[in-house]
């Protein structure tokens, strides 16, 4: 199961809403989209420049993202549990370069990194395979 990773209060991350009833979908899926809706969805290769801890925020890192021609992005995560900030740094992950900012109580957030979870303890961030470059669209 995918999970957007990125808060949009102070500290609470985004799961999944409830299945619709009797459309054979997984227990915890998303109503079905078009691709037209999917389209919407800016998806970019984005390079982590910086990764810091947010003083306050149990949940929190404060990413600085590298997404080739749109610049750089800042975006808080809450992925403090399952990564060091300084093993973050140079890597590549995914990204949401379309989302609306959003003001926190840490500063502003400008988008949102990707991860996996299920029911399993653990948490991890999608990475592009080699090759790919920050600002890359994901299609």
């Amino acid at each position: 199961m995918l999970r957007p990773c990125t808060d949009t209060s102070a500290e609470t991350s985004l799961t999944p809403g409830p299945s619709p009833k009797g459309r054979g979908e997984t227990a915890g899926a998303d109503a079905l989209i078009s691709i037209n809706d999917f389209s919407r969805i800016d998806l970019r290769v984005a390079k982590i420049a910086n990764a810091e801890h947010v003083e306050g925020a149990d949940k929190l890192l404060k990413l600085t993202l590298d997404v080739g021609e749109l610049g750089t992005k800042q975006v808080f995560a809450g992925i403090k549990s399952a990564y060091d900030p300084a093993a973050l740094v140079g890597r590549l992950t995914v990204m949401v370069a379309n989302l609306a900012p959003r003001k926190m109580k840490f500063g502003l957030s400008e988008g949102m990194v990707l991860a996996a979870s299920g029911e399993a303890p653990g948490l991890y961030l999608l990475s592009p395979d080699a090759g790919a470059r920050p600002g890359m669209r994901i299609k």
